[in-house]
């Protein structure tokens, strides 16, 4: 009997280490790779903390088609976060009685809409980065001097003075969103804006008239100026799709797309080597060429450069947004301008401006290296102004 009994223990025992085990080595497991996905969320957010605790370690680059941007993706999709008051208090202490103005305070604020927190001193650093290369090109290329084919414009600047913005509307880079944010600010409702057939860039001017060069620069001095960015050849393949492969029948593009097929659509024994109704890339882009070296008309606003269309070396800017990077730099723009409760950061047209690699890899493989190096002449100081590469574009030759 007592045998009996301590074999019944001795199972009963061994079944609870059995079924212990089972349930300790889920957790375990859970445990490590928690642990691990914690550290790599800490390193990836905040970098990692070496020696006093003041270096950040340096991230692969978040990875966009063929170049990657400057600087490291640095935001977190996290609650509301807002400043404490003694942290306010703060930065005015450090900046001092005499140098503390309502435009420092839209600066040194951090008040965020409630999707994300940044690090707004890091963001601080990658644009005053941005901005220290844009003004250090320009007086390398002495694109600050006016010429007698180069001068200063501000023909394309929208001035908001309720809201002390200044922003010149860089086509087909995030032009949408922030005309419609724009629009916003002027008093036009959501509901009049989805509804309207008008174009919301005359809906604008009718708001906001285009400045003279002096009122520019005064508006800049007491507002936050802004720019919009795109990699150059995103920008032109962005323009194509658009304008031209997918143009408005009877539309100004749509006549044009018809020119450059009747002037450079190549035959074989008399037949076209293609039977699209629009102009290839490549044809597009002898067209521009063409255009460049022989001008009939003014060059297309949505194929300009931005160093000709904003002419960025004569104005001063407190925030260069990148393309590349946007959900981050306009949330930053919105937390320094105050602007969370008028507008919310949004990225209309998205699915027709973004390119995958294989979307750019097709287009830029209908051209050669002479056409390539054409364009890349021609937004040479885009490239070099906003810190963009053309590496990759190239089948044989490397540029900067």
């Amino acid at each position: 009997m007592k045998g009996h009994t301590r074999t019944k223990w001795r199972i009963i025992k061994r079944l609870f280490l059995f079924f212990t085990t089972l349930s300790v080595i889920p957790l375990t497991v859970l445990y490590l790779i928690t642990s691990d996905q914690l550290y790599r969320f800490r390193q990836y957010t905040y970098g990692a903390i070496a020696g006093n605790g003041s270096t950040r370690q340096q991230l692969l680059p978040f990875r966009v088609p063929l170049h990657p941007p400057d600087g490291i993706v640095h935001h977190l999709r996290l609650a509301q976060h807002r400043l404490r008051p003694q942290q306010h208090a703060q930065h005015e202490r450090q900046a001092g009685p005499d140098h503390y103005s309502a435009r420092a305070a839209l600066k040194n604020n951090a008040t965020l809409n409630s999707q994300y927190r940044l690090d707004m001193e890091y963001m601080k650093r990658r644009m005053e980065h941005r901005v220290e290369r844009l003004q250090k090109k320009c007086a390398e290329h002495r694109l600050n001097e006016p010429k007698h084919n180069y001068k200063p414009k501000a023909w394309e600047y929208l001035i908001q003075p309720e809201y002390h913005l200044v922003w010149c509307n860089v086509f087909k880079a995030a032009s949408t969103s922030w005309m419609y944010n724009f629009n916003l600010m002027a008093g036009y409702t959501p509901q009049f804006l989805r509804k309207t057939k008008d174009v919301p860039l005359q809906l604008a001017r009718q708001k906001y008239p285009r400045p003279s060069v002096e009122k520019l620069k005064q508006a800049i001095n007491e507002s936050i100026s802004f720019i919009i960015v795109r990699h150059p050849f995103e920008r032109l393949v962005s323009a194509y799709k658009d304008k031209i492969q997918y143009a408005l029948p009877n539309s100004h593009h749509h006549k044009l797309g018809n020119r450059i097929i009747q002037k450079y659509r190549k035959t074989v024994n008399g037949k076209p080597t293609t039977l699209l109704k629009h102009p290839t890339f490549s044809e597009f882009v002898n067209y521009l060429l063409d255009e460049i070296k022989h001008p009939h008309y003014e060059i297309d606003m949505h194929w300009v450069p931005v160093t000709h269309f904003c002419t960025p070396c004569f104005f001063h800017y407190d925030v260069i947004a990148k393309f590349e990077t946007l959900e981050e730099d306009q949330n930053y723009l919105v937390a320094i301008g105050h602007l969370d409760s008028v507008i919310k950061p949004q990225w209309k047209n998205a699915g027709k401006g973004a390119h995958t690699n294989d979307v750019l890899a097709r287009f830029f493989s209908e051209l050669d290296n002479a056409q390539i190096r054409g364009l890349y002449d021609y937004y040479r100081f885009d490239f070099e102004l906003f810190g963009y590469s053309a590496k990759g574009y190239f089948k044989d030759l490397i540029t900067n």
